[in-house]
This record gives C-alpha cells, sequence and structure tokens, in this order.
C-alpha cells in the first residue's frame, strides 16, 4: 500500500481560514503537480482525498484537472490542520487500497512522523506548501506498531514542480 501526502497549495492570507482559497501561485503549483506525476501514481488511487478547507479542495480540484484523470474528488474530514494524526495513521493503519491525501500542516508532518516512527515532540519532515511525500507500507499493524512498519518511498519539494519535468514517478 502507498500513500501520497500533498500539503496544500499556496493560498491568500486571510479569515476565516477555513475559506482561504489558492492564490494565482498555487492554482499555478496545482497545475504543475497534475502534469508532472507520473500515470502509474493514478492507476495505483481510486479517488484524491481532501480536508474540508477550500485551499484543499482547490489544490485537489487543480491537480486533477492538469493530470486528466478521472478520480473523483473526495472530502475526508480528519485532514485539517490541528486534526489529530493519530485518528487519520489509525485510519491509514487499517485501509488496504493505496491513497493520495491533499491535506495541511502541521497535521501532514505529525501525520508522517507517526507512520515513520518518530517520537512525540521530535522534528521530522519539513512539509512545505505544495510538497508531496510517499510513504509505503511495509507490514501490517500490530500491538508493538500499531500503525503497521512505513517507509519514505519518495519526497518531492515544491520548487521540483517548478522544473522542467515531463514525468516523475514515485512508486518505482
Amino acid at each position: 500500500m502507498i500513500v501520497y501526502l500533498l500539503r496544500h497549495a499556496d493560498a491568500v492570507p486571510g479569515e476565516p481560514d477555513v475559506l482561504r482559497a489558492l492564490s494565482p501561485k498555487g492554482r499555478r503549483q496545482a497545475t504543475r503537480v497534475g502534469r508532472a506525476l507520473d500515470q502509474e501514481v493514478w492507476s495505483l488511487v481510486a479517488a484524491i482525498e481532501h480536508s474540508p478547507l477550500v485551499r484543499s479542495h482547490e489544490t485537489a480540484r487543480g491537480l486533477k484537472a492538469a493530470a486528466k484523470v478521472r478520480q473523483p474528488l473526495r472530502e475526508l474530514p480528519g485532514l485539517e490542520p490541528e486534526a489529530d494524526p493519530r485518528a487519520t495513521a489509525v485510519h491509514l493503519a487499517r485501509s488496504r487500497a493505496s491513497r493520495f491525501l491533499v491535506g495541511h500542516n502541521p497535521h501532514l508532518a505529525a501525520l508522517a512522523g507517526r507512520l515513520l516512527g518518530v517520537r512525540d515532540g521530535e522534528r521530522s519532515i519539513h512539509f512545505r506548501k505544495a510538497a508531496l511525500l510517499v510513504l509505503e507500507r511495509l507490514a501490517a499493524p500490530t500491538p508493538r506498531r500499531p500503525y503497521g512498519a512505513w517507509r519514505l518511498k519518495g519526497f518531492v519539494p515544491p520548487q521540483s514542480w517548478f522544473v522542467d519535468l515531463t514525468q516523475v514517478s514515485v512508486t518505482k
């Protein structure tokens, strides 16, 4: 099982936070991510799941349009910035299918840290806007490892989407 974690693209400042839309830069980022991802990524996931916040939904929508894929967009509560990463980790531990999640910090960084076995309070991933982290589950959950065993399969920082990439494969 593979989990793709994409932090939403750049958003405009403002309040309320839940209604912040993508900036022009953010729309360009979402488009570039969608164009750069290898079609093999899309063959593995059934949907593009995103948080209820506007900027996450707009990132998912821009990504889907640019990738020209048919996967539906699905709102997934629990991906909000302050959501408990343990709940999402349990949800992913029970999942059998590969997933593509578009969310926020600090939630995504904490989620990645939990799955990779980073202790609470320790620094793990510096998850910038429009960065993609790819994790692979190696073993199912056990009492000792309640989220299973995971490894970092790939990381694409946001500046890489602005390089002349024709295809980025993060499945091989």
